[in-house]
């Protein structure tokens, strides 16, 4: 009796296994209460939280709003644009894919991370989808099929080619160390060396008449090749 009793107070207060050996033998196996609570920890862990953006809109001198207007690169700064990212004798993939733009119905803006996994397109008239991916697919634009989704844009792949152009063409003196033309998100980007440089860029920005939610801004600070490269 003293026995059993012994045994009812370790499984109030400890983890027990007991085993059948024969009839009249048990084995006793106790177990931590830490282990106990460390592998049931395993199975509640806490939900992955999506931390904030490091990038921001560009502030170029203007009350933004969701309406915004979304101008092309006014016909006479158009002879200023150059071609900054085009190397000698060879046009740039963003220049290539310009120049498709205009032959795709709809107004294509690029291509769309649409969700975990898919792709769609950027078109600012959604309802040119099926004629968009027929010029698209015929063009031999990758990543998309006849069920690729539309998404609504607000940029054409050409605004932004001739923005980027206008914009890359007229800074100066800015710390700018990364930059490009996200079709992902229908957006310019730049990564500037710290805030003094993000500040200056948004100065020039304005002075250069740049529209709202155009350019993406992010402080990615000194970028450094590491030694033996």
């Amino acid at each position: 009796m003293w026995s059993q009793l012994r045994l009812n107070r370790s499984q109030l207060n400890l983890g027990v296994r007991r085993t059948m050996k024969s009839p009249s033998r048990f084995r006793i196996v106790i177990v931590s209460p830490m282990l106990l609570f460390a592998a049931s920890s395993c199975h509640h862990k806490a939900p992955y939280v999506e931390p904030p953006p490091r990038w921001r809109w560009a502030d170029v001198g203007k009350s933004c709003e969701q309406n915004s207007p979304t101008p092309s690169v006014p016909a006479a700064a158009r002879n200023s644009l150059g071609h900054p990212f085009d190397m000698a004798g060879r046009h740039s993939y963003w220049e290539t894919r310009a120049g498709l733009a205009r032959t795709i119905p709809g107004g294509w803006g690029g291509l769309a991370s649409a969700r975990p996994n898919a792709f769609g397109i950027y078109l600012i008239d959604t309802t040119q989808r099926s004629a968009a991916l027929q010029a698209l697919l015929a063009a031999g634009v990758q990543y998309i099929s006849p069920s690729t989704k539309a998404v609504q844009g607000r940029w054409t792949y050409e605004q932004l080619y001739d923005w980027f152009r206008y914009i890359h063409s007229h800074l100066h003196h800015v710390g700018v160390n990364m930059w490009a033309l996200d079709e992902w998100q229908n957006r310019l980007y730049y990564g500037t060396v710290d805030e003094a440089a993000a500040a200056e860029l948004n100065r020039q920005l304005t002075a250069l008449d740049v529209p709202c939610f155009l350019v993406a801004v992010e402080v990615v600070g000194p970028i450094t090749v590491a030694s033996g490269l």
